[in-house]
């Protein structure tokens, strides 16, 4: 593998009971591979116990090249993350995903981005959102016609998530100076971290979609969805980001993201309603009251309580019907 002095990028991907997808992540950074003294790819399992994690890396690696470390004990999502990172040896560490997946130069841009902008705590690209199968749905917003820093990056990044995690490359040097992804965060944990860098480190950003986002009924995300867990996460993690910032501005942080997340909640739940699902629309409401409180400005908060008790009205009268 070489030393941590030679090798430039550790690609980490964590898993947790992985399908064949993992075999496709596999593969899309394989034909970018620069080599054992340039790369390590390291699969590191959180013990799984259902798939064969060794079967499906080996059926994307004939030659032997990705590591596999299997871990008898379970830590979750932020636990393994910080496992993998513990792991690497690179002086660049991507943490990609059991399910998402690199496009072709990925790795020769996020290379060139560290060459070029010395003391950068991170690079990250566009992504292109995919579902299950891979079919494109959309691409993250462009913030930069070309390659370079977003102006305002910490103010930006904290109002809401802009960073799909297989779109990062962070310097390994940076997660030892912020630390490690928060345990306590199940759905937020990468915003929180993105915050975290942006107000320490200056941040590059390259416009090209260079790596692949899935969303889909089996991923983690979905699954906090359904159990009704993001909505508290992404409160907690307004008021977390807002610390990273001088006292004077957390109101304003703290407003300008309650407002963009409301409006989400409300859209989320509107179309579930229009689905029938009314106990996930319930349940994203659920959240809402405290979401408001952070909102801080009575004659908006107002015309939100009135939309709220109208959904609230058509969740008594769907179940009533039901």
């Amino acid at each position: 593998m070489g030393d941590r002095s030679s090798v430039l990028f550790s690609v980490m991907l964590p898993t947790f009971e992985p399908d064949m997808r993992l075999a496709e992540a596999l593969r899309s950074v394989l034909a970018q591979d620069r080599g054992p003294g340039l790369m390590e790819i390291v699969v590191v399992d959180d013990g799984s116990l259902e798939s064969d994690v060794a079967a499906i890396v080996r059926s994307a690696d004939a030659r032997e090249r990705v590591r596999l470390v299997r871990h008898a004990n379970r830590l979750g999502l932020a636990g393994n993350w910080n496992r993998a990172i513990d792991a690497s040896s690179g002086r660049l560490v991507h943490l990609l995903h059991q399910d998402d997946f690199v496009l072709p130069g990925f790795y020769a841009r996020m290379a060139e981005a560290f060459r070029q902008a010395d003391g950068i705590g991170m690079a990250f690209c566009r992504s292109r959102i995919v579902d299950g199968e891979g079919r494109r749905l959309k691409t993250s917003s462009r913030l930069r016609w070309l390659p370079g820093f977003v102006a305002g990056w910490p103010e930006i990044i904290a109002e809401r998530q802009r960073v799909q995690t297989p779109s990062a490359i962070v310097a390994r040097s940076t997660y030892e100076t912020v630390g490690p992804y928060r345990t306590d965060l199940c759905h937020t944990l990468d915003w929180e971290m993105w915050v975290r860098i942006a107000t320490r480190f200056p941040v590059w950003h390259e416009p090209r979609a260079l790596a692949a986002y899935r969303r889909h009924a089996g991923n983690e995300s979905s699954r906090l969805f359904t159990k009704g867990a993001v909505w508290p996460d992404i409160v907690r993690a307004i008021r977390l980001n807002s610390e990273r910032f001088a006292e004077a501005e957390r109101p304003a942080l703290m407003r300008k993201s309650a407002r963009w997340h409301l409006g989400s909640m409300i859209r989320t739940a509107v179309r579930q309603l229009r689905e029938e699902r009314i106990a996930d629309a319930h349940t994203t409401l659920d959240t809402l009251p405290e979401m408001l409180s952070l909102l801080a400005d009575r004659q908006e908060a107002k015309a939100i309580e009135r939309r709220l008790l109208q959904l609230n009205r058509r969740i008594d009268s769907l179940s009533a019907a039901a």
